[in-house]
């Protein structure tokens, strides 16, 4: 569990979404003709907003829509909630619901309405108002048992990190990646087996769990204005730091009793068995560190941490600024400190490897370090910066700093923070961050056979998946609160807290496209890489894995199906479309917009999904998808059309056939392997909610697959098939179908069935883009059939990017053909291969395998 945000980070979770209000059609009717009336006669952006609010009212009133006339604002309240959006943003709003004629969404909107002090009913919105309950659920959630691998791969990277033929700097690096993906728990987790001294700076104003110590992070950032203050100080905190932790240590074994513990005494022992001995230095130091962590965190509540935990750091503030020999001979104290404490911990240094991998003695851990990372006025130095030139006398000590962050920033350039490269040796470089983090290790179980798409679809299921943030906070909640809950929390983590979107021109839109497209960027452009760098820290993009400066830095919105429906709903709440978003973007040239026009194609197709879907079903029908996709004359030709090739008995028309099939999804997930593309694989991704975008180098005549299956079976490879999607631009590939484009996408060449199934029937599609002459055409059904014996297929050529083609994007047209222009070169996401053929001292095996699981169903290796 990830240390969780609460103010503005979180804070708006516990703002309330108004519920549904039922209106009478003929209030609606009523507040449509008069609203409809005043845009013609006013110029909107001179409209009266008191004729506008009087106008609602009245229409509400005469109609006797008490349910809604109890939750309407009042005039004065009203004004205050203008001031509060924009009248710009009001404004706008009016012109859009008179474009769209959705008054309804109008009313509904919150700058019209009460804040509702109870809910309606329990069943249709479960409010959490009480703030102790939801703190409560924070720190229920973080005492759950921990789960998953990367905790185990956290300890054997810093083990590798402090390998002594390594030339580094400092034994410090970053553990960098975005909020919620359990780094504070993993630190936490390790504690139980080596001493972890944990320390959280999170800024003052700012709630979140676990709580701040409070004093030292003012202590250490009060004087970041001087440099030579900070260095003295600086070393001063690091010398008493380790000293306090030592003396606290000491005090815990001299206090334990029994045949065997802390207190046992290593130094004069004659070390025998050497794998003995080793063995029970580690033990005694497990019983330590679980000791200290006991001590450090026992009863901390989420308000404030423990009292241990306060003097400890009061403390390491008195002698650091009281040690009368810091100033004299800092470096020197500061390395006698540190031999000391290893000297306790180890006292013949069996743990001290002179080659490979160093079991860490002692984690110094920076929770929301990047305040250290602010850079005084007209200088390049940090609080950062200087702390590590003072780690750089520990360097031969198997203690090992940490600084965790959702920020970039927490990174040590030498060349520039120290000067020429004659100053601090170049051959002595920076470790690279650490980014694996935990995902899907709170999923449900999803066994072939045991589950339905019913079970896949709710948000018990897809809170689960992903990082470990909302699955845990859903488990900690009250029943009647849990779905609601989540859900809103997932919104207010997206945007940084907020609740509605706002500025369509921010990083907000592009977290939102992000997590539902699978967005990627062009890294190669600085640009790009800031807005990269922005979304990791503030909207949820997992870094995978980076190099120190990141210098090469491989990043995705993961498979996290809660965060798509948070992405769905704020998107909507403009009344824009993903694709408007997209294409009017200013960051769009930072956006990879695929080599073959899929990112095109999977927004039509989104479209047509979320025309198709509710907020009551997140499944649709095979039926409702195509007809939200296709216009409506070619729907009916699509209703009662026969198979292309079919197999024996199943030459019925298209209805009949896909009239109780369904389909979950609501985001994209990019596929490198052509080997995903099969009935044994395929149902995973519905058990995730996704389409399938094909990525792989070498084309085999599909791009996009979206999954579908019978609800009323259990999910596995005899209940799922597909629509096979093969997506063309070049201007070649007109209105005339080419036949050959189907017969490449024969689904037993594809590997989607193999020899001996009994397949599922087929849709297949071919998406002509850049054809000049637009319409839906369905290839001659023949009584000659390739391979029709083996399976059967209901064939689609939509030509062109038109309405003619696509329903209902008329008014997006321009947007759409924005995004067709000529693409960026695409950076796919095979670059993680070679940087996973690095040697085993650069990426343990643990390392791999957590960052392999960021990327669910991407291979076909077991890890994904």
């Amino acid at each position: 569990m990830e240390q969780i945000q609460l103010d503005d980070h979180l804070s708006t979770s516990l703002e309330r979404t108004v519920p549904v209000l039922r209106i009478p059609d003929r209030a609606i009717q009523r507040a449509c003709n008069r609203l409809e009336g005043m845009i013609e006669e006013e110029d909107s952006d001179d409209l009266s907003l008191d004729l506008l609010f009087f106008t609602i009212e009245c229409a509400l009133e005469k109609e006797k829509c008490s349910e809604m006339t109890q939750t309407i604002t009042s005039r004065e309240q009203f004004f205050a909630n203008v001031e509060h959006h924009g009248k710009e943003e009001l404004l706008a709003l009016v012109r859009d619901a008179a474009r769209r004629t959705a008054w309804r969404d109008l009313l509904l909107n919150d700058v019209f309405l009460k804040t509702l002090k109870k809910p309606i009913s329990e069943s249709s919105w479960a409010s959490l108002s009480d703030t102790d309950l939801l703190m409560d659920a924070v720190v229920e959630a973080w005492n759950f048992p921990f789960q998953g691998c990367v905790a185990d791969a956290l300890l054997m990277t810093i083990s590798s990190y402090l390998d002594r033929r390594r030339s580094v700097y400092a034994r410090s690096t970053s553990f960098v990646n975005s909020s919620g993906t359990g780094k504070s728990r993993a630190v936490d987790e390790v504690a139980k087996s080596v001493i972890v001294v944990p320390m959280c700076l999170r800024e003052s104003g700012s709630r979140g769990f676990p709580p701040p110590d409070e004093a030292l992070r003012t202590w250490l950032t009060r004087f970041a204005v001087d440099q030579l203050a900070a260095a003295q100080r600086l070393h001063g905190f690091v010398y008493s730091i380790l000293t306090v932790t030592y003396n606290h240590l000491v005090t815990i074994a001299s206090n334990w009793s029994g045949d065997y513990s802390p207190a046992t005494d290593l130094s004069d022992r004659d070390i025998g068995d050497l794998s003995e001995a080793k063995q029970d230095v580690r033990t005694r130091q497990r019983m330590l560190a679980l000791a200290f962590r006991d001590r450090m965190t026992a009863d901390q509540t989420f308000q404030s941490p423990n009292s241990y935990r306060q003097i400890f750091f009061e403390e390491v503030i008195q002698l650091a600024t009281k040690d009368p020999y810091i100033s004299l001979y800092p470096g020197q104290r500061v390395a006698e400190a540190g031999m000391n404490l290893s000297r306790f911990l180890d006292p013949k240094g069996l743990l001290g490897s002179t080659e490979g991998p160093r079991h860490p003695l002692v984690i110094l851990a920076f929770d929301e370090a990047h305040i250290l990372t602010n850079t005084p006025k007209n200088q390049t130095w940090t609080v950062f910066s200087e702390l590590q030139q003072v780690l750089h006398k520990l360097v031969t000590q198997p203690i090992f700093f940490l600084f965790l962050s959702t920020s970039g920033r927490c990174q040590f350039y030498p060349e520039i923070q120290l000067g020429p490269p004659s100053l601090w040796h170049a051959d002595l470089s920076p470790l690279n961050p650490i980014s694996g983090i935990s995902f899907d290790d709170l999923a449900l179980p999803a066994k072939e056979y045991d589950i339905e798409l019913s079970d896949v679809v709710t948000t018990k299921w897809i809170s689960h998946l992903g990082r470990p943030l909302f699955g845990s906070f859903y488990d900690a909640l009250p029943e009647i609160k849990q779905d609601d809950e989540v859900v809103l929390l997932a919104r207010a983590k997206l945007l940084v807290g907020r609740s509605t979107l706002t500025d369509i021109n921010g990083p907000g839109p592009l977290a939102c496209l992000s997590f539902r497209f699978a967005l990627e960027f062009n890294l190669a452009d600085e640009k790009a890489r800031n807005v990269v760098l922005e979304q990791i820290e503030r909207h949820m993009r997992l870094c995978v894995v980076a190099t120190a400066g990141f210098k090469t830095l491989v990043t995705i919105a993961g498979s996290e199906p809660l965060l798509a429906e948070a992405a769905r709903y704020l998107l909507d709440s403009t009344y824009k479309s993903p694709v408007h978003h997209l294409a009017n973007h200013p960051d769009l040239n930072c956006v990879e917009r695929g080599q073959l026009g899929e990112l095109v194609a999977a927004l039509l197709i989104m479209r047509a999904r979320d025309a198709s879907s509710s907020l009551s079903k997140r499944s649709v029908y095979v039926t409702d998808f195509m007809e939200a996709l296709l216009p409506s004359s070619a729907y009916k030709k699509l209703k009662k059309a026969r198979p292309n090739h079919w197999r024996t008995g199943e030459r019925r028309p298209f209805e009949r056939t896909f009239k109780d099939y369904e389909m979950w999804f609501n985001h994209v997930i990019r596929t490198r392997s052509y080997d995903m593309i099969n009935i044994e694989s395929l149902w995973k991704f519905i058990t995730r909610g996704a389409m399938v975008v094909v990525c792989a180098g070498k084309q085999r005549g599909v791009d996009i697959v979206l999954p579908i299956c019978d609800p009323n079976r259990t999910l596995s490879r005899h209940n799922v098939t597909a629509i096979l999607i093969q997506v063309k631009t070049d201007k070649s590939f007109q209105h005339d179908i080419r036949q050959n484009l189907f017969d490449a996408m024969d689904p037993f060449l594809l590997g989607l069935f193999s020899d001996g199934d009994s397949p599922l029937p087929i849709i297949r599609m071919v998406f002509a883009l850049g054809s000049d002459q637009p319409g839906i055409f369905f290839p001659a059904v023949t009584e000659f059939r390739y391979r029709g014996e083996q399976f059967t297929s209901y064939d689609v050529w939509c030509a062109g990017l038109s309405p003619a083609t696509f329903k209902d994007i008329d008014d997006d047209l321009a947007s759409y053909r924005t995004l067709l222009r000529p693409f960026l070169q695409p950076q796919y996401m095979c670059e993680l291969r070679e940087i996973e053929g690095q040697s085993s001292h650069e990426m343990t095996r643990a390392s791999r395998r957590c960052m392999r699981k960021m990327d669910p169903l991407a291979e076909e290796k077991v890890e994904y």
